[in-house]
């Protein structure tokens, strides 16, 4: 009886994870802190630096330009980075792919003194995606216990929430302080250093071929045109992670005030996360997509009407909850797919879809931009649109 409290608390954790998944789990936390602490700033600085010189609209333009330069070439790039995966390992890939994001960060943060090198930033972030999202997701899909994925999930994603509370503050506080280029040498040593908990040991594979013509079949087949307008859905998430933290920004006015409020936002969500894993192991998932859908689509009605800090705060928090609570059992979905037929032809499939909506909500914005100025509202309501894709996973 006195361990009923125990169990309870322990059945929320994932307890078999295999030796692969726990260096992805060292690596991820590594990589992810130091990305962290300039990506929530990423879009922000494009926003600064454009800024500079166009007006609001304009600005907001720009940097739909610069996301549909990394993301088109990167739809066409994803079968390529899987061929690398499978020829030379899912770890050795993951690898090579962080000094691309090193360059990206040096680039973007050198446009200030040369403003072309904010445009030759986009090579080197589409050569880390292609070499990076195609292994991450195989390398977790191939190595995640049956049974355990949405815990496996959720619970790298509840320790990331915490590297997320710490990093906006840490990346915040560094960059009021000391600005950029000490932000990002910072960045760049433990993105080099996330590399050290994968190659510490050998990875063991075998040499794969993989059909880059029938990655782009695949996409459009119409076994898998359920899942692909399903994945489409993550079009708003461009929009939340990009349009979302610049209006923070006008509204915080602060790098160090939009760290805090991006910190305060993920703490809360850490802990639903690791409720939604277990709740994903133990229950219909189709069903969790289906409620969790609905709220994710509210937050968005509420974005077109909150516009002070502490609605702001209170919003995202509620954005972000709900998003989770899509993402780890959709997550779990395709990784389960993966381990039940080919793994990296199931991953290849779900990048590509996915990147195709945010492709296409990138355009509908940019769209939206010729005709609205600036344009908030609309480009929420596109998000929240987008959002209603992903009840296709119920059907």
């Amino acid at each position: 009886m006195s361990n009923g409290p125990f169990n309870i608390l322990s059945s929320f954790f994932a307890h078999r994870l295999t030796r692969q998944v726990r260096e992805l789990y060292a690596s991820s936390v590594i990589l992810d802190f130091a990305s962290c602490m300039v990506s929530i700033f990423e879009p922000v600085f494009l926003y600064v630096f454009f800024s500079q010189t166009h007006n609001l609209q304009d600005t907001l333009e720009l940097i739909t330009l610069f996301y549909l330069l990394v993301y088109i070439p990167y739809f066409f790039l994803v079968p390529l980075g899987a061929k690398f995966a499978r020829r030379f390992g899912y770890e050795n890939s993951i690898a090579l792919s962080t000094p691309f994001l090193v360059l990206m960060y040096f680039l973007l943060f050198s446009a200030n003194q040369f403003a072309p090198a904010v445009w030759l930033a986009v090579i080197p972030y589409v050569i880390f995606k292609m070499l990076y999202w195609p292994s991450y997701h195989s390398n977790f899909a191939k190595f995640s216990a049956e049974g355990e994925q949405g815990r496996q999930i959720g619970n790298l994603y509840a320790i990331l929430n915490v590297v997320y509370v710490i990093s906006p503050l840490v990346g915040g506080l560094i960059l009021q302080f000391y600005g950029f280029k000490v932000l990002f040498v910072v960045a760049a040593v433990l993105i080099l250093a996330s590399n050290i908990p994968m190659l510490i040991t050998k990875e063991e594979f075998e040499p794969k071929s993989f059909s880059y013509r029938e990655a782009f079949r695949r996409v459009f087949t119409r076994e898998h045109r359920l899942k692909l307008w399903a994945n489409l859905g993550f079009g708003e998430e461009w929009i939340v992670l990009v349009i979302w933290p610049i209006f923070i920004f006008l509204v915080v006015s602060n790098y160090l005030n939009l760290g805090i409020l991006s910190a305060a936002s993920t703490l809360v969500s850490l802990v639903v996360l690791l409720f939604i894993g277990r709740w994903t192991d133990k229950n219909d998932r189709q069903q969790i997509i289906g409620y969790s859908t609905v709220f994710y689509f509210l937050s968005w009605l509420l974005k077109l009407v909150t516009r002070l800090p502490l609605g702001v705060l209170l919003l995202d928090i509620f954005s972000r909850v709900s998003k989770d609570s899509l993402t780890v059992p959709i997550t779990a979905f395709t990784y389960k797919d993966a381990k039940d037929g080919s793994v990296m032809n199931t991953i290849v499939f779900f990048e590509m879809s996915l990147v195709l909506g945010k492709i296409a909500a990138m355009f509908v914005c940019f769209l939206a931009l010729q005709l609205v100025a600036p344009g908030w509202n609309t480009m929420f309501i596109v998000g929240a649109i987008f959002t209603l894709f992903y009840l296709f996973y119920r059907l």
